[in-house]
């Protein structure tokens, strides 16, 4: 991963542990074959891609619910929300909107 692009998306997110567990999930969803959200070029590895969608505000997340289901297990809906299925677009089309429930 290229550091200008950690550097960037740790501005935007603010919190490096959040950051790493951003990029790890979305990184774990493009190897599974999602399609990027941002036009990509060969040698951008999928950690690039994951970064630069934080930076351009092509995805936001959310924290998952602290809700177990009757089995016992926890919810596996997909904390990221592509931004052309988001409600309301943010106004900049640099911000990410992160929703936390408590």
């Amino acid at each position: 991963m290229k550091v200008e692009l950690i550097e960037k998306a740790a501005q935007i997110v603010g919190d490096n542990q959040l950051l790493v567990n951003v990029v790890s999930k979305r990184v774990q969803q493009l190897n599974q074959g999602a399609d990027p959200y941002v036009p990509t070029t060969p040698e951008m590895g999928s950690g690039d891609i994951a970064l630069t969608e934080i930076i351009e505000g092509k995805i936001i997340w959310r924290e998952a619910d602290d809700e177990v289901s009757p089995d016992g297990s926890a919810p596996e809906d997909d904390l990221f929300i592509d931004m052309s299925e988001a409600e309301t677009a943010p106004e900049d089309d640099r911000t990410i909107t992160a929703t936390i429930d408590l």
